[in-house]
């Protein structure tokens, strides 16, 4: 029978409960897929806590989950290039319902995948890759011969960051704290810093010789702007993708400033503006990163929960316990 892990209310990670849901009919240019598993992010213990920003906050009761994957069981008119039975990845907007047998989502937004690929390595791509496919390439200017530091480098976006920058021939330098430098190097980072007892300024500058980095990917914030911005080489790029240490802080025009004739730059990447924005060239390096992935480049590192136990995958990820990507696979 159809179900779903729902919110019924705000709450600690156990006031998830299953529910029967029985599934929609797609909409033109939508497809209903099957899902055998969804990706846990922040964003989904962001909402169960009730933390979102004003006007942000979904409707309750709500199910969690932006990313999943599985099969087509329907197509709505003017869907072409799928079909039922294909096997699918999908990223949907806050009430895609991932933590389900089924979602709905926009057929700009689904991809098929391979029979080789298994359904929980795929639902664990979307969010992540596109993320780091997005700063590295479309926003970062990234290309051979280039550098990047990569704060948390031991996540699942960190992750999927080494892989594509080492994969686009650039030199990668992780930050991560003493227990995960191991991690960082088996992804392919040239070089480690662990932030917990190195200045990474100084040891950026080591590394690169005095130059700098090309390109620093930032989802910390907090007072690590302005040391990002000492690190960047002339004509370097920071991207803000997040706030883990909370907003930017120090004076931000006298940062700036201070770095004017190196004439670097400041960007900030919510991967929804391009969701948003642009669905087919967000369609596009979606194909490109699961590409990527049967290609082997793309090594998502996983851990499984069935979505029954939904509740414990939130208080993992809440306590900082896990690595990578933890995925709920879905009978």
């Amino acid at each position: 029978m159809p179900y779903a892990i729902e919110l019924p209310h705000t709450g600690a990670a156990d006031v998830l409960t299953k529910v029967a849901c029985a599934p929609q009919s797609p909409k033109p240019n939508e497809v209903l897929i099957r899902n055998h598993a969804a990706a846990v992010n922040f964003i989904d213990t962001i909402i169960r806590r009730g933390e979102m920003p004003d006007g942000m906050m979904p409707d309750l009761p709500h199910v969690p989950g932006v990313e999943g994957a599985g099969v087509v069981e329907a197509v709505g008119e003017d869907v072409a290039q799928f079909a039922v039975g294909d096997r699918v990845a999908w990223m949907g907007p806050i009430g895609a319902g991932g933590y389900g047998t089924h979602s709905i989502v926009a057929a700009p937004y689904v991809t098929k995948i391979a029979n080789s690929t298994p359904f929980a390595k795929a639902a664990a791509l979307p969010v992540n890759a596109m993320t780091a496919y997005h700063m590295l390439v479309n926003l970062g200017g990234a290309a051979a011969g280039k550098s990047v530091l990569v704060h948390a480098a031991a996540g699942g976006v960190g992750t999927m960051i080494q892989h594509i920058a080492k994969h686009l021939g650039m030199t990668v330098i992780a930050s991560v704290s003493t227990d995960k430098m191991n991690y960082a190097r088996a992804q392919g980072a040239d070089h480690v810093i662990d932030y917990r007892t190195e200045n990474v300024t100084d040891k950026v500058k080591e590394i690169t010789g005095g130059r700098g980095v090309d390109l620093s990917l930032n989802p910390i914030s907090g007072a690590t702007l302005a040391t990002d911005l000492d690190a960047l080489a002339p004509l370097g790029t920071v991207v803000l993708f997040g706030f883990l240490a909370g907003p930017p802080t120090g004076t931000f025009a006298e940062d700036l400033a201070k770095h004017f004739q190196k004439s670097v730059a400041v960007r900030v990447s919510d991967i929804y503006t391009y969701f948003l924005n642009a669905p087919e060239a967000f369609q596009a390096d979606l194909t490109r990163v699961f590409a990527l992935l049967e290609n082997d480049i793309l090594r998502p590192q996983i851990s499984t929960l069935p979505i029954s136990e939904a509740s414990e995958a939130h208080r993992q990820l809440e306590s900082g316990a896990t690595t990578g990507k933890l995925v709920l696979t879905i009978d």
